[in-house]
């Protein structure tokens, strides 16, 4: 085989693996976004829970106050009985100790639904701060994993591209130029197998007499069709 069709196979070779590397490396930084979204959405969680835990124990402390304020008036309203002097005042102060008290009952009530809430918020929480740990240490291992992918992959990819440099430094210029411009327009394809007068890159028919010059591996012959370099395994 012709030394420089020898060695643009070995070049393309280096360039396919180079390919799939960076390929491969490529849908790293989209993984990596993945497990970075998972980190926000459980701190996001957490940060919510935390909040209505937060917002429930205020409306109760407000709440609280109420209550003393209410049962306060209730005891300021019944020492006033003794200054009653008509049946008519004594039902009007009765009434009115009657709804203090209701609404205290109702002050009452809230404080209970907001403690019940708070309970529930916390259990929540602590359920949350469980998950978040468990799926937080998975998280670490597998960006560990990732991370150790990329840096395994850009060293592959280092060693590639110097051998890719050593195998092009033993190509001639002319011939490089012509690889290069089909390496860029031909999806990364510049030399291709002939196989039954076919072009293996575009798939059209080969001249039988192109063909039987591919066959001999003796020279740069590119195809009619796509211009790709043809060579022939036997």
């Amino acid at each position: 085989m012709d030394d420089q069709l020898n060695l643009l196979i070995e070049l393309q070779h280096v360039d396919k693996k180079i390919h799939a590397l960076m390929a491969e490396r490529g849908k790293l930084p989209g993984m990596l976004d993945v497990l970075a979204r998972k980190r926000e959405a459980n701190a996001e969680e957490l940060a919510g829970a935390r909040a209505a835990l937060e917002e429930a124990q205020k409306k109760k402390r407000d709440r609280d106050r109420d209550l003393e304020s209410g049962v306060q008036k209730v005891d300021k309203l019944k020492t006033r009985t003794g200054d009653i002097k008509t049946n008519k005042e004594y039902q009007a102060l009765l009434k009115e100790i009657e709804t203090a008290e209701q609404d205290n009952k109702t002050v009452e009530d809230d404080i209970l639904r907001l403690m019940e809430t708070a309970e529930a918020t916390a259990v929540k929480i602590k359920d949350a701060e469980l998950r978040s740990a468990a799926e937080s240490a998975a998280i670490d291992a597998e960006q560990k994993e990732l991370e150790a992918t990329v840096a395994r992959l850009n060293k592959d990819l280092q060693a590639l591209e110097r051998e890719r440099h050593d195998a092009a430094g033993r190509i001639d210029s002319a011939a490089m130029a012509e690889y290069e411009k089909l390496h860029r327009t031909r999806a990364g394809t510049a030399v291709v197998e002939a196989m039954n007068e076919t072009c293996s890159g575009c798939f059209m028919r080969i001249p039988p007499q192109v063909y039987v010059n591919v066959k001999k591996n003796s020279a740069l012959i590119p195809c009619p069709q796509c211009s790709r370099i043809l060579f022939y395994k036997a």
